[in-house]
Formats: C-alpha cells, structure tokens, sequence
C-alpha cells in the first residue's frame, strides 16, 4: 500500500469511529423529539392590508408565481442556500440558516426538514432567522426585510449584461457562505454588494419588486385558513377513500403490507389517474381514513377525515410515540411547488389498485413468520418475512422505476459523493422473481439477516458467496436469457437507463441514449439492500463516516450487479470485461472484490466476437419493442452519411446531423461539455426540444477522494435525448436551424477549454443576459405542458458551471 492509500485508511477509520459515537448522540437527541404534535406555522392575520387589494389570495396568486419562476430554481431543495426554502409559506417563514447539514462534518446533525420541528420558535431555537420583517410600522418593514433587500441589490447590480466574477468565489465554497442573519443585512450588502437576488442572475422586473414591496409592507402575510382548505379540498375524495379503504383494510397481513408499502414509498409523490392534476404523499396518521357511506336517499357521501401525519426521523422508525395507539395510512395532498429535482410520481389507478391486492392481498402469509414484528429491527429482510418473497420482489420490479427513483431523487438536490459510487451511462436489468435464488431461498442459507445489510466487506463477501452458492443450487448452468424479468414484454420498468450527472443523477425507462459501457443486472436481495442503504437508511444530516459506509457500501452493491450481468457472459469472457470496467487503482488488491462465482454455469450461448452485443441482442429479441422502446436513431452506432457542414433545413436533418457525434469516444469537445445542455431548435413558427448530456468516462469508482485522477476524457461520449433529460441545466441553447451546420462543426473543432468557452459564448444563453428569463419560461412552460404528472421547476444552482469543479 502506497503512503496515499495508507492516509486515506486512517482517516476513513478515524471518521468512522468519530462518526459512530457522533451518530449515536445526534440519534438520542432527535429519538426524544420525535414525539407527534402537528405543524403550527399558522397562517398570517391581516392587521395592515385593510382597504387594500393584499387579500387572503394575495400570497398564493401573486408571490409563490415569483418564487416558483425565479427563486426555486436555486432555493427549492433541503440544501438550497442558506437553507432557505421557498416552495412554500412555511419555509419562507422558517426562514434562513448558515451550514448545510449535507455538508462534510464530523458529526452528525439534526435534520431540517420543514416537518422537523412543531413551530417557528423551535426553528428559531434551531438557528434560523426570519427573511421578512413583520413587526413595526409598516412603512419601515421592506428596508428591514432580509428578503426585500436582497431583491433591491439584485435590482442595483444585475441589470443584464452584469460580471459574473463575484460567482467564483462563493461556489467554492458554497457549503461556507455566510448568510446575512449572522450578522446583520447591512453589514452584509456593505461587504458584498453584488450578493443580490437572484443570485448571478438577471434582477427582477419593476413590477415583481413592487408586489413584493406592497406584501411586506402588510406584513408579508401567507395563505388565509379559508384559501388553504380551498387549495387542500380533494377534487375527487372517493378515489382518495378507495386507495385509504385498501392501505386500512382488516386483512391480517393489512399492516405489514401497508408499512412495506410506506417505506417503499414515503419519498414519492402519488398520482392518480382517477384523479388527475392531485397530487399526495403516503403518510402516518393517527386519525382514520375517509369514509364513503349510503345516506337515507341511497346516494354516496364521503366523510373527509382531518390527517395528523405522525412525524419520525426514518421511515421505519416506530410510529406508536407517546399519546399514539393506532395507526392510519392516509394520503395527505400535496400543496407545496413541485421541484424537479425531487419529484418522482408514483402514478397509481384502479387497475394498480387491483394489481396490489392480488399481489399481497391474494396470496398467504409465509406460514410461521410474525405478522406484527415490531419496530425493534430495521431490516426489511427479517422484517417482512411473512409477506412472501416472491410479492415483494414482483412490486420491486414492476415498480423499478420508481424504487430507483427514490435513490436519485431524495430531498437533498445535489451530492457529488454519492453518484461518484456509480457510472455515468448503464443499463439496468433485473432478475425475474420465478427463477431469482433470493426469493426461492429468501435467507440464501446464511443463520442472520445481519449480512444481508452489512455494510463491511467481510459482510458483503460472506453474502455475495451465499448467493452464489444458491444460484448454484437452483441454476448449475448459471443464469439464462429465460432468467431475465421482461416485463410481460409489456412494462417498461423491466429495462432503465441510469445516467449520473456529476452531482445528480437521472433514471429513464426503456433503452436510451445508446449502448453504454456497463451493465446491471439486479436480483431481488439486492435491489432490497440497496434501496434501503441509499433511501431508508440514509442520513442526509449524518457524520462524512456514515456517508462513507453507504457510500463503501454502494460501491460493492456496484460490484455485485455488475458482475450478476457478467454471468450471462461466456466463462472465459467474464474476468476481461470487469478487468475493463475498473481499471487502475481501482483494480488494486486493497479494493478489489471477490468474484465468487466466476466460473460457475456456462453464460448465454452467443456467437461473434462481441459477447456484450450478443447478450444485448437476445434481451431485445426477448423484451420487445414494447419494453424497450423504439432504436434510439440519435443515439446509434450505425452513423447516416451527412457530413457537419452541409446545410441544414428541417429537424430530420438536425437529427441525422446531431447523431454523427454521439455515442462517440476519442472526441475532443466531450469533455468540455457540462453534464446537461438543453436545446431548443427552431424552423420557422415551429419549435423542438433536446437534451445533450455528457458521459464521462471513469477506470474505477472505488475510490472516494480520487474522482478527478480516475477520469478518462478520451473515452468520454455524447448522448442526445428529445425532449428534457436531467433535473438540472448547465446551459440552455436557442438554436436557429439555419445555424445547425456552424453549431455543429464548431462544436466538433472544440479542442481547448478557450475554444469551449468561445463556442459557449456564442451560442449558449448566458445567466446575465436579458435572454435568459425569456428562454427559461419557455422551457418551463414546455415541461408543464409535455411532462406532465411527472413535471416541476428545475433547479439552476450550477448553471453555466461545471459542477464538479465546486
């Protein structure tokens, strides 16, 4: 071992201890908040607006539009700037903070969700600070509001076009800043006069700052209580009721199905197709569901039933707190601004409903297995033995997109460390429940369920050998192309696209982008292991030790799926193709796992001297179009004979055009190219929509303060999507099909980071021009109107930016 690798196992093994005891304190801190009280940031009075136009709608008609289109899209998130949170009235009334509990910090530290504490003066006590000023005359409020002020430097410093230098330095730094509650806002705009909002980019319109002016001068009041029932009033209740009647239903396994359900899905936003533009979230309560009765005249009457949701630190953390003795599963709608970044729908129907019930409802408890474990174990293993394997892992499946979801797609926006555990481009396929040796054998032969979420290397050999060992029994010959779930070549779940995007990531379904560099190949005990390491489990405010085991732990569930695919592949092929896909130091015997199992079975029958095309190619012919979507043209490596140059005049020729670039190593432009480009190419009156994502190319993933010394930028690649890709733009670009043939073959000559920044600066949308707003809009109101229920604001925190490079 080197001197550098022997520094980074000190320090990892000094973090983790020092994160352990840390952990174990923070974890005795929140445990003994936790207890249920509801959430009491009330709405305001109205003491000063009488007379004027600022009435109980003036908030939600008039400032939230502001804040959705201008301030979200860097203040949307759990880790937004100065924890401010702007999705909603509660979190402008939070307020703000310094430190970002997602930050690299020794110990853990409590968690700020905007749930997490049961009133303003508990956030107070928490160190936030109020953004807005609604004590005092009322003529004084705006010059003493944190948030008006802002606004007004903003007005005074980013008039377009405006320098964008002062930006540098705050991003690299940006887990640091100081925000202005600390010490005061005219300390801190004399310090830093060009810190105005929004932040590097171009200043609000005369007539926002003047609504803004008009409302924090009444007192910056929010939702009246009458315009907040009209907002959560249910357009459809009895489909609200028929989903509350099937989560609370007397069945003995109703409970235990319901939690699994729940801890599945506690981060997704639910849908439903019955109900269409409502959205919910599947919550704890302690009051009963809504009722559906038959009154005297033989009609239908829902009882709406108020929710007083039951607020813990996890998910599977117990629910029966002091004063709690029965628990409900309710579906609590969702009024807060949908954020793209952390939105994931879970569209649900009557047929799903259906689908549900015959799933754990037509089927018997596994016989000798308790229906009502406790919450003493938070393992999903032991604690859902009595709902058969086989249900389990068929709702894993069928719903792969959106349990993969929830590992991409948490409250917190960014994390660079934990996508680093993952590739940039793969394709994931997963193993079919009927032949999957963890459903025939659920233990896999081991005596505990403690290896199954160990997150050490001694545990996950000791798994991974039981595995193989079971696959062995059931399958001598190994895996077959029969062993592969297809969907019922009908769901698209059964094929994902998983694209990492420096600091966030992204989850498609079908086939997309290309052929990618590596493959998965998912069984059921590890889809389970990994969702609950990365979602369930996961500690967003927690020590960088804690941070490291998931994310240790992430990289051999890599590892693992990775080499599952690779079983498909012939024996003498297996060891070439992962000796391929981690290379260099990620090949050292210090972070090498074993590959139990590499010789084991025969692998698919495949002819030619590509194995990887020949596996590729039998899942086609067995999944269907209909599961993976239609060739991608854009994305192909059999090239159209267009040349760059050559004029263009419609899309069909941007398309051909733009395909001669991607999915291409050894180009020199890629690796200038941030992770996502959005395109809008116009014809005339007619526009289309593209998305240009970077792939990057890394030898290994395995080594967590190395990322920058395992990047191969000669292998990085292009890949071209229609439609909107990635939660988070890097650049926008407005695109005349005139210019397609300049646009392109100047992209191409990019071979130097001043000839990427000349052909950014021609062609991109700038962040401190006049152009931008306009062009954002645009986008945004494209998204809404083509993506919907799956459509939210998107987050601007790195645009025109590398964000790896922060």
């Amino acid at each position: 071992m080197n001197n550098k690798n022997r520094f980074i196992g000190v320090v990892l093994l000094l973090l983790l201890i020092a994160g352990a005891i840390g952990g174990a304190i923070l974890w005795q801190q929140v445990e003994q908040q936790s207890a249920w009280q509801p959430f009491v940031l009330t709405p305001n009075t109205y003491p000063d607006s009488t007379g004027s136009h600022i009435d109980g709608n003036f908030y939600l008609d008039k400032i939230q539009p502001i804040f959705n289109k201008r301030c979200i899209v860097c203040h949307g998130c759990l880790d937004s700037p100065c924890l401010l949170k702007l999705t909603c009235y509660e979190g402008l009334l939070r307020g703000a903070r310094k430190g970002n509990p997602d930050g690299t910090h020794l110990f853990a530290e409590k968690p700020v969700r905007l749930y997490d504490q049961p009133s303003l003066a508990a956030w107070r006590e928490q160190g936030f600070c109020s953004v807005v000023e609604q004590q005092g005359p009322p003529e004084e409020r705006p010059g003493k509001s944190i948030l008006f002020r802002m606004l007004v430097a903003g007005t005074e410093h980013n008039q377009p076009p405006f320098d964008l230098k002062s930006l540098e330095p705050v991003y690299q730094s940006i887990n640091k800043h100081i925000c202005p509650c600390e010490q005061g806002i005219d300390a801190y705009l004399k310090q830093r006069p060009t810190a105005g909002m929004p932040f590097g980019m171009p200043a609000l319109s005369a007539d926002e700052n003047q609504l803004f002016s008009e409302w924090i001068t009444a007192g910056s009041p929010g939702p009246t209580a009458d315009a907040m029932a009209k907002l959560q009033k249910l357009a459809h209740p009895e489909v609200i009721a028929r989903w509350e009647a099937f989560l609370n239903q007397e069945a003995k396994l109703s409970p235990l199905v319901s939690r699994f359900i729940f801890e599945h899905t506690f981060l997704a936003t639910l849908h439903f197709e019955e109900s269409p533009g409502e959205y919910f979230r599947l919550v704890r309560s302690t009051t009963p569901p809504i009722q559906t009765k038959t009154d005297e005249g033989g009609k239908q009457v829902v009882i709406p039933n108020p929710i007083h949701e039951i607020k813990t630190a996890r998910p599977y953390d117990t629910p029966y707190l002091k004063g709690v003795d029965k628990i409900y599963y309710r579906l609590k709608k969702v009024t807060e601004t949908r954020v793209q970044k952390s939105l994931f729908i879970w569209q649900l129907s009557d047929a799903k409903l259906k689908r549900l019930d015959e799933l754990f409802f037509q089927v018997e408890p596994v016989t000798g297995k308790s229906l009502t474990p406790g919450y003493d174990s938070h393992n999903p293993f032991e604690v859902f033995q009595a709902i058969p394997a086989r249900s389990r892992a068929q709702f894993l499946v069928e719903n792969s997109h959106l349990i993969v979801s929830g590992m991409i797609r948490g409250p917190v926006c960014v994390g660079n460390l934990a996508t680093y555990a993952i590739k940039d481009n793969f394709w994931v396929f997963f193993v079919d429940p009927a032949h999957d040796p963890s459903v025939l054998k659920p233990d896999l032969g081991l005596q505990s369920w403690d290896e199954f979420m160990d997150y050490g290397v001694v545990g996950n050999t000791k798994y991974s050998e039981a595995y193989v060992r079971t696959l062995n029994q059931y399958k001598p010959t190994g895996y077959g192309i029969e062993d592969l779930w297809d969907g019922n070549q009908q769901n698209s779940n059964a094929w994902l696209t998983i694209l990492r995007n420096e600091t966030n990531a992204t989850v498609l379904r079908g086939r997309q982008g290309g052929i990618p560099p590596t493959f998965w190949l998912i069984d059921y005990s590890g889809f389970e292991r990994l969702y609950y390491s990365l979602v369930v489990n996961y500690q967003y405010y927690g020590s960088v030790a804690q941070k490291l085991a998931t994310w240790q732990f992430m990289s051999h569930l890599r590892q693992e799926f990775e080499d599952n695919f690779l079983r498909l592949l012939p024996v003498d092929d297996r060891q070439k193709y992962r000796d391929l896909w981690t290379r260099g130091i990620g090949q050292s015997l210090i972070f090498r796992m074993p590959f139990p199992g590499e010789k084991a079975g025969q692998g698919l029958d495949v002819t030619g001297p590509d194995p990887i095309s020949g596996v590729l190619s039998q899942i086609q012919h067995r999944f269907t179009q209909a599961v993976s979507g239609p060739p991608d043209l854009l994305n192909t490596g059999d090239k159209p004979d267009v040349k760059l140059a050559d004029p263009v005049s419609d899309f069909e020729g941007w398309e051909a055009a733009v395909s001669t670039l991607t999915m291409r190593t050894q180009l020199k432009f890629t690796q200038f190219m941030p992770s996502t480009t959005f395109v809008r190419v116009t014809k005339g009156g007619e526009h289309r929509v593209y998305s240009l994502v970077a792939n990057r190319s890394y030898a290994f993933n395995n080594v967590v303060f190395d990322e920058n010394g395992a990047r191969q930028p000669e292998l990085d690649t292009m890949s071209v999507y229609r439609g909107l890709v990635g939660d988070f733009p890097n650049l926008i670009i407005d695109l005349k099909i005139k210019d397609v043939a300049a646009f392109l073959t100047e992209l191409n000559d990019v071979s130097t980071p001043e000839k990427w920044t000349a052909w950014k600066n021609r062609y991109g949308t700038h962040r401190n021009t006049a152009a931008f707003w306009p062009m954002l809009d645009w986008l945004t109101d494209w998204n809404f109107q083509n993506r919907q229920p799956d459509a939210g604001y998107f987050d601007l925190k790195y645009y025109m930016l590398l964000d790896s490079k922060y």
